[in-house]
């Protein structure tokens, strides 16, 4: 005999971090077992059903495993599911009503290049496996997992949930509320550079090759060819690269000694002589000083502003969607451990 619930509930606690195991849910190769749902074993049992789609004991079972082998969390990492409680089981039932539902909202929205995207992406997987994980995963396995990713991704998206949109009027709000928090504690200098790494196994020969790069680095600044490019062609530190070049504002304390006399010595846009730190050759632009107190402006803070807030959203609107969804939707539990104790009836035992 079934329970049907209409009314299913999350747990609130399973409300609280819905966003994050959605996503999870959708970034890892961790799809639905290949398993026949009539099967007696216990992990087979069908524990619930989403609009008729059977959900199993062993999804949940997966999903906690790796939930926790993800977070290195000591609680089931052996992968003994024995251990497994009817919390768990609780928490991770929740988390696959909501996933399938947004995986059955993606496949309504009738996305047109779906089956090709789909392909792509199956193939682009294919070939990163390892021979091991291709033993691992039949082709079935890996399709399944594509397609349910790619369906409960286009169903965020389309919904907002991914990234919402933040209006600037509340960025605005936010950066007058919170701006004097941002006042710097010391006088600052910011400060971009290119950087030449010195072989460490060849120190000698290492630092005459990181001179010579820095060097020419250093002329063609002199020479005023734009300092983004050329930390581009020239510069080691593939993370200021990737912020063209910006190391950020600094007070003192925060960077070696060598490098913090130079930067706080230079005027603005004025390219220092190379500077040897332990972390290589560098030659330093100030783009600005800041005095102690000084409140960034709007528009640098803007931006970090604007995810934080976009994230706080997130967490507040996906399980707002989910209980939205779930009102519509025909949730059936089948055990009386995910089900009202009160209306539950025996079904498969968890």
């Amino acid at each position: 005999m079934k329970n049907v619930i209409k009314s299913y509930r999350q747990p609130t606690t399973v409300l609280a971090f819905m966003v994050t195991i959605l996503i999870f849910s959708s970034s890892s190769l961790i799809a639905a077992p290949e398993a026949d749902p009539v099967s007696t074993s216990p992990s087979q049992v069908v524990v619930a059903k989403v609009n008729g789609q059977p959900i199993l004991r062993a999804q949940l079972e997966k999903r906690i495993l790796e939930t926790t082998r993800k977070a290195k969390s000591s609680e089931y990492l052996a992968g003994d599911k024995s251990q497994i409680n009817p919390g768990s089981l609780q928490r991770a039932l929740s988390e696959e009503i909501a996933a399938e539902l947004f995986y059955q909202g993606g496949k309504k929205l009738g996305i047109p290049d779906a089956v090709e995207k789909i392909a792509e992406e199956e193939a682009r997987i294919k070939a990163s496996l390892t021979d091991e994980q291709r033993e691992k995963f039949s082709n079935e396995y890996i399709k399944s997992y594509v397609q349910r990713r790619f369906y409960i991704n286009k169903y965020m998206e389309a919904n907002d949930l991914i990234n919402p949109k933040v209006p600037e009027e509340e960025v605005k709000a936010f950066y007058e509320r919170t701006k004097q928090g941002y006042a710097s504690k010391t006088d600052e200098v910011c400060v971009r550079h290119v950087l030449a790494v010195i072989d460490k196994d060849r120190p000698i020969k290492g630092e005459a090759e990181a001179r010579e790069r820095i060097e020419k680095a250093r002329q063609l600044l002199l020479d005023g060819n734009d300092f983004v490019e050329v930390a581009k062609k020239y510069s080691q530190d593939a993370t200021s690269v990737q912020t063209n070049a910006f190391i950020g504002c600094v007070g003192t304390g925060f960077m070696p000694l060598e490098f913090e006399k130079v930067a706080f010595s230079l005027e603005i846009g004025e390219i220092s002589d190379v500077v040897k730190t332990k972390y290589g050759l560098h030659v330093l632009d100030v783009v600005e000083k800041r005095a102690k107190g000084t409140i960034p402006p709007y528009g640098a803070l803007r931006d970090f502003f604007e995810k934080y807030l976009s994230s706080e959203l997130k967490i507040k609107k996906t399980p707002d969607h989910v209980k939205q969804i779930i009102k519509k939707a025909n949730i059936e539990i089948l055990t009386p451990l995910l089900a009202n104790k009160s209306k539950a009836k025996v079904g498969a035992p968890l």
